[in-house]
């Protein structure tokens, strides 16, 4: 007879399948796992398919619920010795892993690319520690940006790190990041300075600036399978407790003159000085945020041009403590988790022609799925003054980086996206992407993220994790026949 206990226990994993098409069946060698972690003593809490609530807690902290696949556990470690004790339990009995930071991952990396991987969730490691004096940060991945800005900001200091703020810091760092202060500062993964990794052999490098081809790599590739990063010591910046957030409205109409300025001025713009163009197809209009670090009345004499050619309808300024314009910024594209489709284009220090800009606004007003279309400014500053070659961050010498995100409601919106992207990345924008906006659809993804470094990258690959332990779709291979030269 079977008992109330196993009807009940079938009820709730149909449940479960049917809110999540979570799998019933166990994955490969999972009681094996079990047991492995049962061993090692795990310390850190590790949920399994049938531990319900904390594994689906687990599934609903990723960002893109488009992309969702099922892993065999999560494990939470609370210090390096659990990273080391999963890595050997992966090792032992074949299971790939990836390490997640914030969940942001545009394609689900941060849970792999398809069921039955292991993940490290690094949420727990979540310290900050500070010198003013020598000007460094060592900061655990787990946390978020927030977290970041908040701490800094206390010490009237800033790091240069993304646009949303609840992203993780290990994800985003290591991959780029791109935001508001990267005029003035550079990517995010160009003032990393030092690492502490976990390898997939179990060892850990607690200096990587000692492996310079290693902390070479981590600088704009660490995201994406070399090791389990877990402390980055960051190079902070001192800035003024003030800093002015500003807002310009436009005419739809008037999307090709704002282009036509940004072009113009852009590499020329005082380095305190940001801009992120968006245009709101609903509300027929294109608008201009901005950061300055300064007052609004220092910000007068720089923006002025700016103003006088673009001709807005509507000017407003917010002058404020920098934390503060910072977290404004986000909550003008709150970073909600849903269902969603992103590409990325970076565009040449001549900016984007006319007929580039309209062909951007008939896709615009053409796609029946709601989307953020997002130009960030990045030339005339800091990340060109830095050679392709010098850290694994090849993207040098751009005028803006474009982001494109629906929201997607139907099969057909993600075709037009692709659709258009690739007609426009043909005839209006570079080559090369945006590694940190993943897109499992993008071809030549190799040579379009690391341009002429993806050899040395696989090379290092090969070195540090020869057996491929770190692995999904799109992490650097331990071989390949393809040249980006």
């Amino acid at each position: 007879m079977i008992s109330y206990v196993y009807i009940i226990f079938l009820l709730i994993t149909a449940i479960h399948a049917t809110i999540f098409h979570l799998p019933v069946n166990k994955c490969p060698q999972e009681d094996s796992l079990r047991k492995c972690f049962d061993q090692h003593y795990i310390k850190g809490s590790v949920h399994f398919r049938d531990d319900f609530v904390d594994y689906n807690k687990d599934i609903k902290f990723e960002y893109n619920r488009l992309v969702i696949y099922f892993p065999v556990a999560f494990v939470h470690p609370v210090d390096i010795l659990d990273i080391q004790n999963t890595i050997r339990c992966g090792v032992k009995l074949n299971f790939p892993i990836v390490a997640r930071s914030g969940g942001h991952s545009y394609e689900g990396y941060s849970i792999g690319d398809k069921d039955c991987y292991l993940v490290v969730d690094l949420v727990n490691f979540n310290k900050i520690t500070v010198n003013t004096t020598s000007q460094i940060a060592i900061v655990e991945t787990g946390n978020i940006l927030e977290s970041l800005h908040y701490k800094l900001s206390q010490l009237s200091f800033a790091f240069p790190a993304g646009i949303c703020s609840n992203i993780g810091v290990g994800g985003l760092i290591l991959g780029g990041g791109m935001g508001f202060l990267n005029r003035k500062f550079g990517m995010s993964s160009d003032n990393i300075l030092d690492a502490q990794i976990v390898l997939a052999n179990g060892t850990v490098v607690n200096n990587a600036k000692e492996y310079p081809e290693l902390l070479w790599a981590i600088r704009g590739a660490g995201n994406f399978g070399y090791g389990i990063v877990t402390a980055l010591t960051l190079r902070i910046h001192p800035i003024q407790k003030i800093a002015t957030f500003f807002h310009f409205i436009y005419d739809f109409d008037q999307t090709p003159l704002v282009f036509s300025v940004v072009n113009q001025l852009g590499n020329n713009l005082y380095q305190n000085l940001t801009l992120l163009t968006k245009m709101g197809i609903s509300q027929r209009s294109t608008y201009v945020y901005g950061v300055y670090l300064g007052s609004v009345y220092e910000l007068q004499s720089y923006i002025q041009d700016f103003i006088k050619l673009s001709k807005p309808k509507n000017v407003s300024y917010t002058e404020d403590e920098s934390y503060n314009v910072l977290m404004l910024i986000d909550g003008f594209d709150p970073p909600k988790a849903g269902f969603f489709k992103v590409k990325s284009f970076f565009i040449d220090s001549t900016g984007i022609s006319y007929e580039g800009v309209r062909y951007i606004m008939r896709f615009v007003e053409s796609l029946k799925c709601h989307l953020h279309f997002n130009v960030l400014l990045i030339g005339g500053g800091r990340v060109n003054e830095i050679k392709r070659k010098e850290t694994a961050f090849v993207h040098r010498g751009f005028l803006y980086h474009i982001e494109i995100k629906i929201f997607v409601t139907s099969k057909t919106c993600i075709q037009e996206l692709e659709n258009f992207s690739h007609h426009f990345q043909r005839r209006y924008a570079n080559f090369e992407s945006y590694q940190n906006i993943n897109d499992k659809q993008l071809d030549n993804w190799q040579c379009r993220y690391y341009g002429e470094n993806f050899e040395k990258l696989v090379k290092i690959k090969r070195e540090y994790d020869p057996y491929n332990l770190f692995r999904w779709n799109q992490s650097i291979p331990t071989n390949t026949e393809i040249s980006c030269y």
